[in-house]
């Protein structure tokens, strides 16, 4: 009979696997890549390839503050388009009279993003498709790193799954979709799981 005790809540979140790596498909061969961050950047790099990206972790406000010629007031208009967002200066219209007129854009960093979160089938930080991607019954089956796929292989073919001892409410396999962990889909998942092993 096979037993395995889960591991603590993060330690296959998308948040820490950034210091080990996520693995995606590149997008310009389709090869392995692998996204990390560290402090300030998301970084992707083609294990095939060698293409390479760099994101900025940190979340800026563009906005044009002036004082009205036509009121006299002092105003701050935020400038939440993209496009707009790089130009030197823009237009605006005063908030409090409507007057139109010219407004040196600033840049300020405002917060520095986790953004951490799987979105479906995707990393955080650059949007690219998960390496071990798969699908069970139309829904994804997904794992970070050859670790995470490791984690999960062993989780769903134990016999005996035990949460750790101590304090801890939460494990990993809280993360882990309901047919994930169904008895009946476990086999077959597992499969699946394997084959993305060989990848």
């Amino acid at each position: 009979m096979s037993r395995i005790v889960d591991e603590p809540y993060f330690i296959h979140s998308a948040y820490s696997a950034f210091t080990t790596g996520i693995q995606v498909k590149c997008p310009k061969c389709h090869g392995a890549g692998v996204v990390t961050a560290d402090d300030d950047n998301a970084y992707f790099r083609c294990l095939c390839c060698g293409h390479q990206e760099t994101r900025d972790r940190t979340i800026y406000r563009y906005d044009v503050h002036n004082q009205c010629k036509n009121c006299d007031r002092y105003y701050r208009v935020d400038i939440e388009d993209e496009a707009r967002q790089h130009f030197p200066v823009l237009h605006v219209a005063c908030p409090y009279c409507g007057t139109t007129m010219p407004g040196e854009v600033h840049k300020t960093a405002e917060a520095f993003s986790y953004g951490a979160e799987i979105q479906g089938d995707k990393d955080p930080w650059f949007g690219l498709e998960l390496w071990f991607l798969t699908s069970f019954q139309g829904k994804p089956v997904w794992a970070l790193n050859r670790e995470h796929l490791a984690y999960l292989i062993d989780y769903l073919s134990a016999d005996l799954r035990e949460k750790p001892s101590g304090s801890q409410k939460k494990t990993q396999a809280d993360h882990l979709p309901t047919f994930m962990k169904t008895a009946k889909n476990r086999e077959r998942i597992v499969k699946l799981l394997k084959k993305l092993q060989e990848k």
